[in-house]
């Protein structure tokens, strides 16, 4: 079955030609089109309803679409098999038309006009000109002529009705640059009376008639516009046409060459000044005016090669289209746009060849490159050309083509520098700031975006990761669908497996983009990408790389550096060295190529991963402040060559937290129970530290998942303990219990006496917190006496913490005294300075508040930071009994 809306809607049995499934109903016709329009994507109800009764649909508007969808399914199932009546399905938020882009006359002229154009920039202009003759004879009249058009079909209208246009100039532009102006002049001036401000259209009149040896007319063409632009708008023609005027009025017999033409401006006045490659929409360079500014200043101050390099999607071909749009009156003799990722049909040729083939010359062209060279500066002879090579390869040696003869001025594109290239001027084109990028969304979005409440537009723009390309798409999208609002947009861009789904319309696709740059790269180029992909979001250092990748320093600084060359990779100088990062995006391209690895190569990375942060999360010994005399003992092992020897500043460990936890997390996910057990072991006492109790929890119900799936349960008794110790400083007295308890019960078991101690000190302070001095006391001595027998100094610390806090809170102020004095000097052997400092001031002497109350005091600091202000009643064991503690920061 075939469909038809470029004229009157139609539906025609292939076989037939019968038109009898054609809805007659207006209604119908309308829901049939607007499917049709979004074919292959989800229409939402409301869209159906706005399209067919704007803003005062009827109370049973949702019924009756329902009823329409059905009479169309039935309608269509009339004229064809299973597959027809099949064609309509129901696809949260509305309905769904699935059809085969080739049944669609809408959908084969859009892929028709495409690959004319994408003939025409390979030069093949007789191709162009076919393949545009075929898109422009699927039209049969107006766009739906029949159909009543809603929001959403008056906005599609319009946009055909210039891509329509839009093809016969292609068509024309084809046509005169293969010598068919004589055939072209009776379409040419019926079409610049129908069309009687378009200056393209008489641009290409007056070349015909100049071509046709009717130079004085074409003289009058252009005073005639002249009047009409004056008279009505109170404007002159653009620079490119009154450019074309004085080469017409000079009798320039290079005008005379069919090919010449390609030289002029091809678009509609000064608008277009270079053959597109990709479409991208203009107002996505909205925001860039500081870096055009430069590179325009470099091209005028006399560069003869200037280089614009920058990521994949960061802006560089629109910067460089637009900068040669700027420069018009500067080169005269036209402006040429050579895009070195596209290859003419005959092969990949040198560089000069693509440059002569875009300058006009005659063919044959010379077989050497000597002898093109030797051409290539004949027609550049006497004028003044800017010649724009856009996306160079890292590997592409430009040197045949470059430096260029006099004459002729080159700015080439590219994400790093290609081959042997040494230009006179370089321009590094970074992400934009975050107003820029709001611009760029806002420009291209039109009234969705800019109508949006601010938060909206800043959750965009960061769930785009600033790019612009990725900006320009989102802009792209809401004014291709104009019943989304930003919201809507930031809903379906915020889930991290669908995005790159999501940041694609037609042609447009940052996924490609982004999957070009990654294939461009050599295989150990990939396989580091994909393994790259294992590490959790923000900056990496190369010894943080090399862990991942299991391989030397200095091999890993090669890989980063060659996928930093190809923009997928960020950089930053560091006083330590480079910082390198995976730019949002990237990061999700790079978590989706990783799963082409196999499952055990991506976990024996993430599990090194998970042993390096270890390693050093030990180092620090678990603080923050602790000492950093002891060297990571393992760490050669695990980044061979490493030559660590305490480059880490304080604030590294803080710094790492996210990428800690987020490992935990992976490697719990990938059941990797060994590593998270030592990783999630490792950071506990830093979160604990610096009050992360969100983390803390995140690490440590990882490490008893760990514990129970291993079936280890002195781990079992670690992570118990220390999941008490967290519910203790979140006053959730009845779960820091429960988590005590089995503690020292899995402790017990496993024969470990050190956590059974630390599990009966967290009991102490329950005791002591809610009024149960006697129980406190028995269990303190027990703790005590598996703290000695551990012979662990963080046990014994612990033991005599809860003794000390037992003797001050009965008034034997002695005895604490001397107890915090052993607390002191067992946290020194731990090299523990911040409970060195608890002990500290908690040994300082407390007087008690009278004499008949030697007990009560007025606080004391239980543990580093937390407070109890006065002892609580008692509680029987389990219960949940209210806090009367403080934490303090």
């Amino acid at each position: 079955m075939g469909f038809h809306l470029l004229g009157p809607l139609e539906v025609l049995d292939p076989t037939t030609g019968d038109s009898d499934a054609t809805p007659r109903a207006a209604k119908h016709r309308v829901v049939l089109a607007t499917l049709l329009v979004r074919a292959g994507e989800p229409v939402p109800t409301g869209t159906l309803i706005n399209e067919l009764w704007g803003d005062s649909p009827p109370r049973t508007a949702t019924t009756t679409i329902q009823v329409y969808v059905s009479q169309l399914r039935k309608l269509l199932g009339l004229a064809d098999s299973d597959e027809a009546r099949q064609a309509i399905v129901t696809r949260r938020p509305g309905y769904l038309f699935r059809l085969d882009p080739g049944r669609l006359d809408l959908a084969r002229f859009e892929e028709l006009y495409r690959q004319g154009v994408a003939a025409a920039e390979r030069q093949e202009h007789a191709e162009a000109s076919e393949l545009q003759k075929r898109a422009l004879a699927l039209w049969r009249g107006r766009f739906l002529a029949d159909t009543p058009a809603g929001p959403l079909l008056s906005a599609e209208a319009a946009r055909l009705s210039e891509l329509r246009m839009a093809s016969l100039e292609e068509r024309i532009r084809a046509d005169l640059r293969v010598g068919r102006h004589h055939e072209l002049l009776g379409e040419l001036q019926a079409l610049t009376s129908e069309h009687a401000l378009r200056e393209e259209l008489h641009a290409h009149l007056m070349v015909a008639l100049y071509r046709s040896g009717r130079q004085a007319e074409a003289l009058q063409v252009f005073s005639a516009l002249r009047r009409t632009l004056v008279n009505e708008l109170a404007i002159e023609p653009g620079p490119a046409l009154q450019r074309l005027h004085q080469r017409l009025l000079s009798g320039d017999p290079r005008l005379l060459h069919p090919t010449e033409h390609a030289v002029l401006s091809p678009g509609t006045g000064p608008k277009q000044p270079l053959p597109e490659g990709p479409p991208h929409p203009d107002a996505w360079f909205t925001a860039r005016e500081g870096e055009l500014d430069r590179l325009v200043g470099l091209v005028r101050a006399g560069s003869s090669t200037t280089l614009v390099t920058g990521g994949p999607g960061t802006g560089k071909s629109a910067l460089a289209r637009q900068a040669a749009h700027l420069l018009a009156d500067d080169f005269p003799d036209g402006r040429v746009l050579v895009d070195l990722r596209t290859a003419p049909s005959t092969g990949r040729a040198d560089i000069t060849e693509r440059v002569l083939r875009a300058l006009g010359a005659p063919a044959p062209l010379p077989d050497q490159v000597p002898a093109r060279r030797a051409l290539l500066g004949r027609l550049a002879e006497g004028r003044r050309i800017l010649v724009v090579l856009d996306n160079a390869d890292r590997e592409q040696d430009l040197g045949d083509a470059l430096p260029g003869p006099a004459g002729i001025t080159t700015l080439v594109t590219a994400r790093c520098v290609p081959g042997q290239l040494r230009p006179s001027a370089t321009l590094r084109l970074e992400l934009p700031g975050q107003a820029e990028a709001e611009r760029i969304l806002v420009a291209v979005g039109g009234p969705a975006a800019a109508q949006a409440a601010p938060g909206a537009v800043r959750e965009i723009v960061a769930l785009c990761g600033r790019l612009p390309y990725a900006l320009g798409v989102a802009g792209a999208r809401l004014t291709a669908r104009p019943h989304w609002t930003a919201t809507t947009l930031a809903d379906r861009l915020r889930p991290e497996q669908t995005r790159l789904d999501e940041l694609r319309l037609d042609e447009l696709d940052v996924r490609a983009l982004l999957r070009h740059a990654y294939e461009e790269c050599d295989a150990p180029e990939r396989a580091a990408f994909r393994l790259l992909g294992i590490l959790p979001p923000g900056p990496f250092t190369w010894d943080t790389a090399a862990a991942v990748l299991g391989t030397t320093p200095s091999a890993a600084e090669a890989l980063l550096d060659g996928l930093v060359g190809h923009g997928l990779l960020t950089a930053e100088v560091l006083d330590r060295g480079s910082a390198y990062e995976l730019p949002l995006l990237h990061r999700l391209l790079a978590g989706e190529v990783s799963e082409q690895e196999a499952a055990e190569i991506r976990h024996a990375a993430l599990a090194r991963l998970c042993e390096y942060y270890a390693e050093i999360a030990e180092w620090f010994g678990g603080t923050p402040t602790a000492s950093r005399d002891r060297r990571p003992s393992r760490l050669a092992d695990l980044v061979p060559g490493s030559t660590v020897a305490g480059p880490y500043p304080p604030h590294w460990l803080a710094e790492q937290q996210a990428s800690f936890v987020g490992t935990v997390r992976a490697a719990a996910d990938a059941g990797l129970w060994r590593h998270v057990l030592r990783l999630a072991g490792a950071v506990g006492g830093f979160l604990e530290a610096t009050a992360a109790w969100d983390d803390w929890a995140v690490t440590q119900e990882a490490a008893l998942d760990a514990a129970e799936a291993t079936g280890d349960l002195a781990a079992l008794a670690r992570t118990l303990r220390s999941l008490g110790d967290l519910a203790w400083q979140r006053r959730q007295f009845a779960d820091a219990f429960d988590r005590y308890d089995r503690a020292r019960r899995a402790a017990r078991q496993a024969g470990s006496d050190a956590e059974a101690a630390r599990a009966l000190a967290g009991l102490v302070d329950l005791c002591l917190e809610h009024g149960s001095p006697e129980e406190a006391e028995r269990l303190a001595a027990e703790a005590q006496r598996a703290a000695d027998a551990a012979r662990d100094p963080r046990a014994r610390f612990e033991a005599l913490r809860c003794r000390a806090l037992l003797a001050l809170g009965a008034g034997r102020h002695l005895e604490a005294e001397e107890l915090f004095s052993d607390c002191l000097k067992t946290a020194g052997e731990l090299a523990d300075r911040r409970l060195e400092a608890w002990a500290r001031r908690a040994g300082r002497p407390a007087a008690p508040r009278s004499a008949d109350s030697p007990g009560t005091f007025e606080g004391v600091e239980t543990r580093p930071g937390v407070w109890r202000l006065h002892p609580g009643r008692h509680h029987p064991a389990g219960q949940a009994p209210q806090s009367r503690g403080v934490t303090l920061p």
